[in-house]
């Protein structure tokens, strides 16, 4: 596995500036790149990593429109005083955010965005996992390596839980997917009340990891989310429960697709 460390400066950094990266590519298998994560959590205790997931053009776009759309870049009267001078041109605050002296700003932004958005939210935007898309989220499963679009931009984001990376790459721009505020929302469920922290995110999934196994109580409780979030109809819980079920209980990723 080749691992290059860009700083932040780099053209298709997907923060836009904010955080410094990683690149990682020609990754051969699984177990490399979870000593890469091990590795970064011990050398960065204070930054939480972000990969870069699934179609890696696509997500970049559609962040930057979830940036503009919900004003993640505003400054309005936050203090500019810590800003770098290179985010300043004439004395004048350039009006976009590149770099990581300015992550406060999108940070604060984006907790005001998701302030008021809980789980519940996420499940009644009516979401589904039909069976055209269940076979390739079990695919994904079976195979974690399948779902990095390579090369895989790592980012070092400085907060305290792995759900607020999200403020540093939002994704979730279309009006029948889930929002940023919503994959939040679903995010800090599963840190919360499963250990599942978000590891990545890309145009159509979301990563998480697990740091030791799920109970068989856990297990089942999060499969009972997973039927409210993805709205499975009564005739086919049952089996659907298994299917989660299976995949709760097994490996150390965890995909869940988040757009309809």
């Amino acid at each position: 596995m080749d691992i290059e460390f860009l700083g932040h400066k780099s053209k298709h950094n997907p923060s836009g500036g904010l955080c410094d990266e990683y690149q990682l590519n020609n990754i051969e298998n699984i177990e490399a790149l979870l000593l890469f994560i091990r590795d970064k959590k011990q050398q960065y205790p204070d930054k939480k990593l972000l990969l870069s997931l699934d179609d890696f053009s696509q997500a970049c776009y559609t962040s930057g429109h979830a940036r503009n759309t919900y004003h993640l870049d505003e400054v309005g009267s936050l203090d500019l005083s810590s800003v770098s001078p290179e985010a300043f041109e004439d004395g004048e605050h350039q009006g976009y955010l590149s770099t990581p002296s300015e992550f406060f700003i999108c940070q604060h932004n984006f907790n005001q965005l998701v302030k008021d958005t809980i789980f519940s939210d996420a499940c009644n935007k009516g979401l589904t996992l039909s069976e055209e898309y269940i076979d390739e989220w079990e695919d994904y499963q079976k195979s974690p390596l399948s779902m990095f679009d390579q090369p895989l931009s790592a980012l070092l984001v400085p907060v305290n839980h792995a759900y607020q990376t999200l403020s540093a790459f939002p994704n979730g721009y279309f009006s029948s997917d889930l929002s940023p505020a919503e994959n939040f929302a679903v995010a800090k469920r599963l840190e919360e009340r499963y250990g599942l922290e978000l590891i990545g995110v890309g145009a159509s999934y979301l990563g998480f990891i697990r740091n030791q196994p799920l109970s068989h109580q856990q297990i089942y409780a999060m499969s009972e989310d997973l039927l409210c979030l993805y709205n499975i109809a009564d005739k086919d819980k049952q089996a659907y429960l298994e299917i989660f079920s299976r995949w709760l209980a097994e490996g150390e990723f965890f995909w869940l697709r988040y757009v309809e």
